[in-house]
């Protein structure tokens, strides 16, 4: 049996070892809270469960980890329901890690299916899919318990939801906006409490949702029990483009919230940005369609946060708070035609788009989507918009094909394997989520840059009893509600605590595709290289090279999306092949395997 057992103080690391009666179990995560205690208190009880119930009992931890449970006989793998972190395994041997490198070998296989989902950038692969780039290792999926014996592989699933929207509308924000501020203080006082002495550091974009979770840090950095005496102020990180009216407002709001609450406010403008290390790039498990982000924004975040520190983020507030005009189709799906009725006015008036029309996309929503696909692709009215339903149904628009990928599956069996697996996750139709793989997202997009100084990622929005409580107890009309400003909800639990001025600005959107351009642009002549030393098996070269093409001249389409992600796949596979061999044999502090 191999095990590495680690010893890193709790307070300082985001990965530690604990003994149980049975042997030990190995955490890379945040444990937030168990049997209602946070802190050191809460990995005793978390101790006394396992004596008591066997690894099981992580089921009730809450946090965003993942654990490696080693018992007489047995080695164990879970992964928290909406934790970042992976486990990887590979059935042949048994082998089990939290990190891909000790699963290659040398005569090891990329996996196409894999590959193909990335390419189509099919939601969720990341998370509900049991499938990695490596042929023949899988991952833990959330909520499950793996268990490795001599005999075999035992799977359990202890975590799952049935999500369905709540629709009640004798609920109004005023009732509802204290209960997710409370939700919102927890999930950020709990994390602090699990590493007390690390250093902060939270992106602030100026935007409603960054700046909610700034405030809460500065509220409770106040507070002696979250945080000791003599610890540094919050660091914060603004990129901004001054001569671009919305991000000089986004600015003038980012340093009101700085100045209130005594953040170190660091503005980063785009010449700033580490332009010139775009090509050094650092070890990941895994692609990411949006590595140009982390190349640029996550490396200039590792850069100016303090090792070890939380790199604190708004991510997950839209999938929780901002309204969709998918809800129509979804009302109309479940039979609520009095509330599809009434909403029906208010979305036409927000996308200038008329009844009529909007009525017919949600008729032509409820067909099935392979009857939907067949008259999008049929002669019948080709050149006309009759089958358009792009304002309601984006999903069913983004289903195109790319000429260039050849996969043995379409992106329509692949999109309905997706479905099935969310069927399984969260529910049939339950609520409306165009990517339940996004808890996963933070850390594919910035492991490469976070984890050689220490830092860890933190979502707030991403937390499991406040997803709970938004889809188990608020009215689905808050949310997507068309007659007030936009996040409305979250706006009224913001009373008090973000400026006004900020809490009731009009539009908080930020444009990176320049940013995104001007990478591929710079990084031209290394992206046509990868693509040319691709498997031919899997793409056709000259598409995809015009379809790169495509890109510099701003073109959306299926095709230009998918060559980014194939951009981001290769740069990966090329760095992973490098790196992995050296991790291998001198594998990181961080790095956990288990074998029986």
């Amino acid at each position: 049996m191999i095990d590495q057992p680690l010893d890193i103080p709790v307070s300082n690391a985001h990965c530690t070892t604990l003994k149980w009666r049975a042997g030990i179990v190995f955490i890379e995560g945040i444990i937030q809270r168990v049997q209602g205690d946070t802190g050191q208190k809460a990995l005793e009880n978390l101790i006394s469960m396992l004596d008591a119930s066997g690894p099981a009992a992580l089921a009730d931890v809450q946090g965003d980890f993942v654990a490696l449970v080693r018992s007489e006989g047995a080695i164990h793998a879970f992964k928290s329901f909406t934790s970042q972190f992976q486990l990887f395994y590979r059935p042949k041997d048994r082998l089990v890690s939290n990190r891909l490198y000790p699963l290659w070998d040398s005569d090891s296989e990329w996996n196409p299916a894999y590959f193909a989902r990335h390419c189509f950038i099919v939601p969720g692969y990341q998370f509900m899919s049991a499938e990695s780039p490596i042929a023949g290792v899988n991952r833990v999926l959330p909520g499950e318990l793996v268990t490795f014996t001599r005999s075999g592989i035992e799977h359990q699933t202890y975590v799952q939801r049935q999500y369905r929207y709540k629709l009640d509308t004798t609920q109004t924000r005023e009732q509802e906006a204290p209960g997710i501020l409370a939700l919102l203080r927890d999930a950020i006082a709990t994390r602090l409490q699990a590493r007390p002495d690390a250093d902060i550091c939270v992106e602030i974009s100026g935007g409603l949702d960054s700046s909610f979770v700034a405030c809460l840090l500065g509220e409770q950095r106040k507070n002696v029990n979250a945080c000791p005496e003599g610890t540094r102020a919050i660091r914060g990180v603004m990129f901004s483009q001054p001569d671009i009216p919305s991000h000089a407002i986004s600015e003038r709001y980012a340093r009101e919230v700085a100045d209130r609450y005594g953040i170190d406010l660091i503005i980063v403008a785009p010449d700033a940005l580490p332009w010139d290390s775009v090509h050094v790039q650092h070890y990941s498990d895994e692609p990411s369609d949006f590595f140009w982000y982390g190349d640029l924004f996550s490396r200039a975040v590792a850069e100016l946060a303090d090792p070890g520190s939380y790199v604190f983020t708004g991510f997950g507030a839209d999938q929780l708070f901002l309204r969709s005009p998918a809800f129509l189709p979804y009302l109309l799906g479940r039979g609520e035609f009095a509330a599809w009725y009434k909403t029906l006015p208010h979305v036409s008036k927000l996308l200038a788009r008329g009844q009529i029309n909007l009525t017919w996309q949600c008729l032509l929503s409820q067909m099935p989507a392979s009857w939907h696909r067949t008259l999008c692709n049929s002669r019948l009215f080709a050149r006309s918009s009759l089958w358009d339903v792009s304002d309601v149904n984006m999903d069913r628009m983004l289903t195109n094909e790319v000429p260039w990928l050849k996969s043995r599956q379409s992106l329509a069996a692949l999109t309905e394997q997706r479905r099935q697996q969310e069927a399984q996750l969260v529910g049939v139709d339950g609520i409306i989520c165009d990517d339940w793989g996004y808890f996963s997202a933070p850390r594919t997009v910035c492991q490469s840059h976070f984890d050689h100084k220490g830092l860890v990622d933190a979502s707030p929005f991403c937390d499991l009893a406040l997803m709970d409580h938004m889809y188990n107890h608020v009215s689905a009309h808050l949310v997507h509600d068309f007659e007030s400003p936009y996040k409305s909800l979250l706006r009224e639990a913001q009373k008090g605590i973000v400026p006004e001025t900020l809490r009731h600005r009009k539009s908080d959107t930020f444009v990176f595709n320049s940013f995104q351009l001007r990478y591929i642009e710079q990084s031209r002549e290394r992206f046509e290289a990868l693509i040319e030393s691709a498997n031919a098996d899997w793409i056709d070269i000259a598409g995809a090279h015009q379809a790169l093409e495509q890109v510099t001249f701003g073109m959306a389409t299926s095709s230009t999306r998918s060559v980014v992600a194939l951009l981001g796949y290769l740069q990966w596979q090329e760095t992973f092949r490098q790196k992995a061999p050296r991790l291998k044999s001198q594998p990181e502090a961080t790095c956990h395997m288990a074998q029986i």
